[in-house]
């Protein structure tokens, strides 16, 4: 299960807690806005440290050839 669906599944357990305990409907509705809001900072994180990992060429060390430089025509 990735990061996502397991981060959703937390906040799917905490509002069926939070409905069982009777918990007034302004509270539940703040505790859950805000393990929302901070689930979807930790998605969005894991997304960019995903994306940091692809692949990307190597940058080049070394030149093998250059080409010389044309020599300046005398004025």
């Amino acid at each position: 299960m990735d990061t996502a669906a397991r981060l959703a599944a937390h906040l799917d357990d905490l509002a069926t807690s939070l409905a069982r305990s009777g918990a007034p409907p302004a509270e539940a509705q703040r505790l859950l806005g805000t393990a929302s809001l901070a689930t979807l900072q930790a998605v969005s994180l894991d997304l960019l440290a995903a994306s940091s990992q692809v692949v990307r060429p190597a940058p080049v060390a070394a030149v093998e050839h250059v080409a010389p430089l044309a020599p300046r025509l005398a004025a």
